[in-house]
C-alpha cells in the first residue's frame, strides 16, 4: 500500500520540477527568524540596458529553470557527478525575493538594492544576486564600500565605454565602480569582440584595471590572473555573454568566441581556494532572447550555484566513489 503523505503540500526540495511554489532551487522563502548562510535576491532591472531589453525578466526565468535541480533525494545537498563530490551540503539558502522596483526611478532602485545587499551582509550571510542588467552591480557594491572587495567580472566586455558621462548604463559600469573607489582592485576576465569602446578600455587600463582578453584567458587558464590578486574578499560579478552565444543564446549583447561551463567552473574553483567569495551576481539573461527551451536560464541557475559552493565551499564531502 503507498504511503499516504501527512500534508497534500509538497516542499519542493526534494520534489519533482513541476512542484511546489518556484523558489530558487526550491530553497525556502526567507524569514526574519532564519540565519542564512546564502540569501539569493533577484533585481528586475533593465533600464541600464542600450540593447533589446527583458533582462527584468531574469529572476524569474532563471529561478523557474532552477527547479530543475529539486529531484528526490536532493534535499540539502546536491551531487556534482563531473569533480565526484557533494557540494553544498547542509548549507542554509534561501531566497528572498525581488527587490521592489519602480519604473524610472533609478536613484531610489539604486538605494533599495544597496539597502537589501547591506541587510543581507548585515546578517553575516552572502548575497546572490539576479539580475537585471549590468548596472545592478553598480548600486550593489556600493554595500560593500566599507569592505573593499576585489571586484572580478566575467564578461565579454570592460564596460567602461563612455567614462568622461554620467552614463548609468550596463556600458558603463566598471567606470562608475572606478569612479566611486568601490573596489580594491577590478579585473576583467573574458573580453574580446568588437563591440566596445577602444578608449574606455584604454581609460580603465589606465587606472589600474586588469583585463584578461578571452585568449589570454584560454592560453593561460585562470591560475595565472587569480594569482596576481592580493589578499582579501572577492565579489564575483558574472554577465551571462561571458559565455560563446552556442551555450547562452539569451544574452542580450552575445559575442562570439566566449566560454563555456567547465571553463568558468575552473575559474571559481581557483578563485575559492585562494580567497573568499563574499558576494556574486549572474546578470544580463534575457529570456526573450533564450529561444532553444531557456537553456541560458539554466546555465545561468547552474552557475549561480557553483558560485553558490565556491562562496560557502569548506572541506567537500566525498562523493560515491570515496574520493
Amino acid at each position: 500500500m503507498p504511503t499516504v503523505p501527512s500534508s497534500p503540500y509538497s516542499d519542493p526540495r526534494g520534489s519533482l520540477p513541476s512542484v511546489g511554489i518556484t523558489t530558487f532551487a526550491g530553497y525556502p522563502f526567507y524569514r526574519a527568524d532564519m540565519t542564512p548562510d546564502l540569501v539569493v535576491v533577484g533585481i528586475p532591472y533593465d533600464e541600464g540596458a542600450t540593447g533589446k531589453p527583458g533582462a527584468r525578466f531574469g529572476p524569474r526565468a532563471v529561478r523557474e529553470a532552477s527547479m530543475l535541480y529539486t529531484y528526490e533525494g536532493m534535499e540539502d545537498r546536491f551531487y556534482d557527478a563531473d569533480r565526484d563530490r557533494w557540494i553544498l551540503t547542509g548549507k542554509r539558502i534561501v531566497d528572498a525575493g525581488d527587490v521592489d522596483i519602480q519604473p524610472l526611478s533609478r536613484e531610489d532602485n539604486w538605494r533599495a538594492i544597496q539597502s537589501v545587499t547591506a541587510d543581507v551582509l548585515a546578517r553575516g550571510a552572502v548575497p546572490a544576486l539576479i539580475g537585471g542588467d549590468r548596472s545592478v552591480t553598480h548600486a550593489a557594491l556600493r554595500a560593500f564600500r566599507d569592505r573593499k572587495v576585489h571586484y572580478v567580472q566575467l564578461a565579454s566586455h570592460v564596460d567602461c565605454d563612455f567614462p568622461d558621462r554620467d552614463d548609468h548604463t550596463h556600458g558603463n559600469t566598471v567606470a562608475h565602480i572606478l569612479k566611486e573607489d568601490l573596489a580594491r582592485s577590478v579585473t576583467v576576465v573574458g573580453v574580446r569582440g568588437l563591440s566596445q569602446n577602444g578608449r574606455g578600455v584604454a581609460w580603465a587600463r589606465e587606472r589600474g584595471v586588469r583585463i584578461v582578453t578571452a585568449s589570454a584567458m584560454r592560453l593561460h587558464g585562470p591560475d595565472a590572473w587569480v594569482e596576481e590578486l592580493q589578499d582579501g574578499p572577492v565579489y564575483v560579478g558574472l554577465d551571462i555573454h561571458f559565455f560563446d552565444p552556442a551555450a547562452a543564446p539569451g544574452a542580450g549583447t552575445p559575442e562570439p568566441g566566449g566560454f563555456f561551463f567547465h571553463e568558468f567552473s575552473d575559474i571559481v574553483e581557483a578563485l575559492a581556494v585562494r580567497h573568499a567569495i563574499v558576494g556574486f551576481d549572474v546578470v544580463e539573461v534575457n529570456p526573450f532572447l533564450d529561444d532553444r527551451g531557456a537553456v541560458t536560464s539554466q546555465l545561468a541557475a547552474r552557475c549561480l550555484l557553483e558560485l553558490a559552493h565556491g562562496a560557502l565551499r569548506d572541506r567537500a564531502a566525498a562523493g560515491p566513489s570515496g574520493s
